[in-house]
């Protein structure tokens, strides 16, 4: 075994060298080694064919894969519609294109393809492209279909790499395929995932809306066919992420979700301002489908803050239907006071299962007053349904010792905490005051302070913008002294060397750059 050990440390060209002079006589006995060394490497170098971007070491390694012995390696394929779109473009026009462009620059590059054979082209380069993806056996595809509209020949070149996906790609390992990340205008949604796809096997989906192209007539309906797509897949789907900063009304999608009953995440950041199919969608989902639910996340972005009012008593009214959940993150996507009674009313039924065995618990976009946090934290203390909980994440108006105070007497079972503040204040709930005066005091008061039983391990402390300056380290750096048991800032181990008090932020903010 340490011989084993000790080849494995030396590269395989090498080893190579080394045979080729002791002979096969002698070298069978290093074949085995050898041939374990070779197969690490190749999967090493080619298991992921990335497409995103065309640059010269790219476009020299895609002949190779059209060796059957290399292609059977790639397991993950990434495509990027825009830098497929200008490296054909760079071919045809014999220039560089850089994005975005002024109109003048449009105007002669639509000049120049129309002056040029476009289609030729075109073929002999997808051609490369088709027969590479019809010998893939991947797993894993990510394809960001972003091509920019208004160039002359952007057609026919979406037309072309369509065939790409359509006509090659799920025929050789759609029915395969277990991951799958489309990001995606919603007029061409249809082009990437046609009636014609099955996807029996996949096991994680993530649909990223991006915003509709300039001059393309806006949508306010989640398009029928992406939602009929739902409807076509593995029905043991385990993982569904639906992003979108569209302002669409989602009910025909959510009407949907109760068709896949083994869903064990789901992750929804989406708008909410037509609140009355999103909610009756997931309350049908919650009431039927949700049963083995692990991890549910709700990035709720909104005109109007009814909208997110409404979705909050689906959480309440499902809870006993989500016996399994252990992760909820719930973001409000700006911070608004006026939430907080309905969060409160609503995390009270939340946390009222006598065998909760939530263990992370995310509320951002939500400015907890001082008195919201003490009833909040009071709920967690309940040693019927808050034991189980080790990962906190909340947002508070204001950060005083005082805070500190509540979550360490009423929080003592957590083991990472973090917190995001909209102001710094000399007292709870008070007026913004100069920050300098108020981080030295928080400073002090937290350094006056011992918390012997709580078993806290990990603090976070980010200002509501989550700047990465001195600042943020600043705050955290008296808590070690305060509660032992703490090993990390931010997730990111403690320096346990001995340096001056005026060196510690200068070399956590060079760990942070370097790592």
């Amino acid at each position: 075994m340490v011989a084993v050990a000790a080849v494995n440390r030396v590269p395989f060209e090498i080893w190579l060298q080394i045979t080729d002079l002791m002979g096969p006589t002698y070298s069978n006995s290093l074949y085995g080694v050898n041939r374990t060394w070779f197969e690490i490497v190749m999967n090493a170098r080619y298991r992921v064919l990335d497409v995103t971007t065309l640059n010269e070491e790219v476009l020299s390694r895609l002949p190779l894969m059209k060796d059957p012995g290399i292609a059977k390696r790639v397991r993950t394929l990434s495509i990027s519609g825009l830098a497929l779109q200008k490296s054909l473009l760079s071919t045809i026009i014999g220039q560089k294109v850089k994005f975005p462009m002024d109109r003048q620059t449009l105007s002669i590059l639509n000049r120049r393809i129309q002056a040029l054979d476009v289609t030729g082209v075109l073929n002999s380069q997808v051609r490369l492209l088709a027969e590479i993806v019809s010998t893939l056996n991947v797993t894993e595809c990510f394809i960001k279909w972003d091509l920019r509209e208004g160039i002359r020949s952007g057609e026919l070149i979406h037309a072309a790499l369509q065939a790409v996906i359509l006509e090659v790609a799920w025929p050789a390992f759609g029915s395969k395929l277990k991951k799958l990340h489309v990001s995606v205008r919603p007029e061409r949604f249809r082009a990437v995932l046609s009636s014609e796809v099955h996807l029996e096997c996949l096991e994680e989906l993530h649909l990223e809306l991006l915003p509709a192209s300039s001059g393309t007539r806006a949508i306010s309906a989640f398009p029928d066919h992406v939602s009929s797509f739902v409807t076509r897949l593995n029905p043991h789907l385990a993982a569904l992420t639906i992003q979108s900063l569209l302002n669409l009304d989602l009910s025909c999608l959510f009407r949907r979700l109760p068709l896949l009953t083994h869903l064990r995440q789901l992750s929804l950041q989406v708008f909410l301002d037509h609140a009355s199919g999103v909610l009756s969608g997931l309350e049908s989902f919650f009431a039927h489908s949700s049963l083995k639910l692990r991890h549910l996340t709700l990035f709720l972005y909104h005109a109007a803050i009814s909208s997110a009012e409404r979705v909050l008593p689906s959480l309440a009214m499902a809870r006993a239907r989500i016996p399994a959940l252990e992760t909820l993150d719930i973001n409000f996507g700006m911070p608004h006071p006026a939430l907080a009674t309905t969060l409160l009313r609503e995390l009270h039924e939340l946390f009222n299962g006598a065998r909760s065995t939530l263990h992370t618990l995310r509320l951002e976009g939500i400015a907890l007053s001082y008195t919201d946090l003490a009833t909040l934290t009071s709920l967690l203390a309940d040693r019927n349904s808050g034991d189980a909980l080790q990962r906190l994440t909340i947002s508070v108006l204001t950060l005083t010792a005082r805070h500190i105070d509540t979550l360490a007497r009423n929080a003592p079972h957590i083991r990472a905490l973090g917190i995001i503040f909209m102001h710094l204040s000399l007292f709870p709930d008070g007026a913004p005051a100069a920050e300098h005066l108020c981080r030295a005091n928080f400073k002090t008061e937290i350094g006056e302070r011992t918390y012997p039983e709580w078993k806290l391990q990990d603090i976070s402390i980010w200002h509501k913008s989550r700047s990465v300056d001195t600042s943020r380290w600043d705050l955290v750096s008296p808590f070690p002294a305060c509660i032992p048991s703490i090993t990390a800032f931010f997730g990111d181990p403690v320096p346990q060397h001995k340096t001056s008090e005026s060196n510690v932020v200068p070399r956590m903010l060079a760990a942070l750059v370097q790592g």
